[in-house]
């Protein structure tokens, strides 16, 4: 006996159509054909930091905090605090940084203590204080030194405490080649906009190297 052809009536191919078409948008709600519309993977990334962090003197939109999110694509939190010593900051990092469950933070503090004369035995106490919590609470500690050119002896105590500690990332020197240009602060210790700009670069080069790590 000859088998029958099998034949699909405009009815039922239109049936067949609207289940496949139902089934296809399923998937692609929930994400399983989403390739290319699925955001990129977000990082908690937190700067946290006295008057340099917060961007004191410039726009918001201009800080290297704000900079740093456009370039690397991902929004930077920004908590600092204009005033901020290594002792207050320590005092707020709970509320303001860990409540916050970061993946990065990003670490700016110690000029204001060098301005207030506090021991620099106190300033790097609490500094190490500060680390510990972050990466206890299981987030990566990016380290940011202030300036050798003012703070020769801060500096070497950043690079031996991001040693100690194996903090994921250090940039030393943050203000280096800033200061005493007119052209690049807006005050005597606050960079402008074009400092800010260069604060981002090299903060970028450190940072990037840390959002690869697993």
């Amino acid at each position: 006996m000859r088998k029958q052809p099998v034949i699909f009536s405009l009815s039922e191919g239109v049936a067949i159509i609207l289940v496949v078409s139902s089934f296809i948008f399923y998937f692609i709600s929930a994400g399983t054909f989403n390739y290319y519309h699925k955001p990129p993977t977000q990082k908690v990334i937190v700067a946290f930091g006295d008057s340099l962090t917060s961007g004191f003197g410039v726009q918001a939109d201009k800080n290297f905090v704000s900079r740093l999110a456009l370039l690397i694509n991902n929004p930077v939190i920004n908590v600092g605090r204009t005033g901020d010593t290594t002792a207050t900051a320590l005092l707020r990092l709970d509320n303001d940084v860990l409540a916050r469950k970061p993946d990065i933070v990003l670490v700016l503090l110690g000029g204001n203590d060098f301005l207030h004369n506090t021991p620099t035995f106190s300033v790097f106490k609490n500094l190490e204080e500060i680390i510990k919590k972050i990466q206890n609470s299981g987030a990566k500690v990016i380290l940011i030194g202030v300036s050798q050119q003012f703070l020769a002896n801060y500096e070497m105590n950043y690079s031996r405490l991001a040693w100690d500690n194996k903090i994921a990332g250090y940039v030393p020197d943050i203000l280096g080649g800033i200061l005493l240009r007119r052209d690049l602060m807006h005050d005597d210790i606050h960079p402008n906009e074009y400092g800010h700009q260069i604060m981002a670069e090299r903060i970028l080069l450190v940072l990037k190297k840390v959002l690869e790590l697993k």
